[in-house]
This record gives C-alpha cells, sequence and structure tokens, in this order.
C-alpha cells in the first residue's frame, strides 16, 4: 500500500500533499483486502496459481496458526481505521501479536510432534510452519518438550498481558473489573 500510494504522488504535484491520515487509512484498507484474501484461501479453499501461492507462503509461514490470521489482519485494519493517532498502542500491540503468533506457532508445531523440512513442506503447513520449526525444535532439543511446552504457554500468557496493557500486579483488578453479564 505504500509503494502503491508513494508511486502514485509521485506522478502528480496535488497527489504530494496527501494527508498522513490519509496514507493510514489506505493501510489499514490494504489490511483489511489482505484479511479477505487469506480468509478466501485459508477458510474457503480458494484455489489457482495466487491462491496456492498465497497458501503456500501463509501455511508455510505460520502453519495451523495461519487460519487465525485473516481475524488479526482484520482486527489491525479496523485499528488503523479507527484510531490512526494511537501510533504507540498500535505498535505495543503489534509487538505483543507477534510474540503470541511465536508462542502459538512453536507450541503448535510441538503438538504436531515436529515435523521436520525433511519430511517434506505439508508436515511444516500441517503443524507450527516455519516460524513453529525454528522455535519449536531447538527449544525441544535443548530443554525436551516438557520444559518447551511451559516456556512457550508463558511467552503466550506474557504476549497477551503485552496487548492488553496488563501488569502482573493489576490481573487481579482487571479479572475484577470483567463484567460477564450477557
Amino acid at each position: 500500500a505504500h509503494l502503491v500510494g508513494g508511486s502514485a504522488r509521485r506522478v502528480g504535484h496535488s497527489a504530494r500533499d496527501v494527508d498522513p491520515a490519509l496514507r493510514r487509512d489506505g493501510a489499514g484498507f490494504a489490511l483489511i483486502g489482505a484479511a479477505i484474501v487469506v480468509a478466501a484461501v485459508q477458510w474457503w479453499g480458494v484455489s489457482g496459481r495466487f491462491g496456492d501461492a498465497v497458501s503456500a507462503v501463509v501455511a508455510g509461514t505460520f502453519g495451523l496458526v495461519a487460519h487465525a490470521l485473516p481475524l488479526v489482519l482484520l482486527g489491525f485494519g479496523f485499528r488503523l481505521l479507527r484510531n490512526p493517532a494511537a501510533t504507540q498502542s498500535t505498535n505495543r500491540m503489534l509487538i505483543g501479536t507477534a510474540a503470541l503468533t511465536v508462542a502459538a506457532c512453536g507450541l503448535t508445531h510441538i503438538w504436531y510432534d515436529l515435523p521436520s523440512p525433511a519430511q517434506g513442506a505439508e508436515g511444516i503447513r500441517a503443524a507450527g510452519g516455519i516460524i513453529g520449526y525454528l522455535i519449536g525444535s531447538p527449544l525441544v532439543a535443548g530443554v525436551t518438550v516438557w520444559a518447551a511446552m511451559p516456556l512457550l504457554t508463558l511467552l503466550a500468557f506474557f504476549s497477551v498481558l503485552v496487548i492488553t496493557a496488563t501488569p502482573v500486579h493489576a490481573i487481579p483488578d482487571r479479572l475484577y473489573q470483567v463484567d460477564l453479564r450477557l
């Protein structure tokens, strides 16, 4: 989106003065568009050359966790559209989401018996993807499954705290504030 927008702004003189808020809107719409494309491929099995390429990249990178990617892209797209000036909290949420993704890919890869690239790409895609392989395999080799699973679960828990901007000491207060009435 930035490349296309930058190229379009260079064509005419008036296009160079595009408000930065409109540029962020373009990024938000690009993320929503990417969410639609990834959902079409991952959820509904759209195939063809383009669909197969998207599937290879997304599932190859994230494995089964790729099924959650459309929701993440959609969430960040709407966040950019609704709160374009909240860059500090958006960056915090992005870091937390990245750490949560690493933990989820690693946990998924371990759960599906640590397939390796030597077993073929399908095994990697059907587990935690290449991220899961790069995190899970060395961790299990170093500290065993019995330590790797709790470590990755701890990373996932910490990631949720980062995303929600909740320090550990504030967890009881936050839980107390949750209204569970429907």
